[in-house]
């Protein structure tokens, strides 16, 4: 497995394109914006499938564009396609509930369920791989904003404990800033 990461749009979110480095297959998460630079970065890899954390604008707004252009699946939380159609006006493929799984050649990615920035807020987890795609639940010495609309501080402090009971070495790829691991945060919430 290979990724490369993608600072994309005004918020500088983290877009990820997870690729088989044998047969080319891809994931690309949460392309909030910059087409053109996704494009380019998915030229001789093979886009299946578009998965969203959640549904704010920064994550989604080019997502069906890129589906156009590459005929992928849209995937997203069921609890966020609501929000998700107010920037694309569309509707996802493909509805995710917590321990669904997103595959990718023979790698399993679980889809853990982290409510607290929104309802339908997910991550990715790979065991075989040893990463987390966390969305805005977990950044880098912080979490996403829990002051929004849908957001719930209570929710996010169950999701941040579900978290931070995964492995330590777990490497943490988050929606905006650098990347960390559980063991670094294992203080962000007391």
């Amino acid at each position: 497995m290979q990724i490369k990461i993608i600072k994309v749009g005004e918020l500088r979110t983290n877009c990820y394109i997870v690729f088989d480095e044998k047969t080319n297959e891809a994931i690309v998460i949460d392309p909030g914006a910059d087409i053109e630079n996704i494009l380019n970065e998915l030229k001789g890899l093979k886009p299946e499938q578009i998965v969203l954390t959640h549904g704010h604008y920064d994550h989604v707004t080019d997502a069906f564009l890129l589906k156009d252009k590459v005929d992928a699946q849209v995937l997203i939380h069921k609890d966020d396609e609501a929000m998700m159609q107010i920037s694309t006006q569309k509707k996802a493929d493909i509805l995710l509930n917590d321990g669904d799984k997103v595959f990718l050649g023979g790698l399993a990615f679980l889809i853990i369920s982290t409510p607290g920035h929104s309802r339908g807020s997910i991550c990715l987890y790979s065991k075989e791989e040893n990463v987390l795609f966390s969305g805005d639940t977990l950044f880098a010495g912080d979490y996403g904003r829990v002051d929004l609309p849908q957001s719930s501080p209570g929710a996010m402090i169950a999701s941040l404990k579900k978290l931070l009971s995964l492995p330590l070495e777990t490497k943490v790829f988050p929606g905006h800033g650098r990347t960390t691991t559980i063991r670094d945060e294992q203080n962000l919430i007391k």
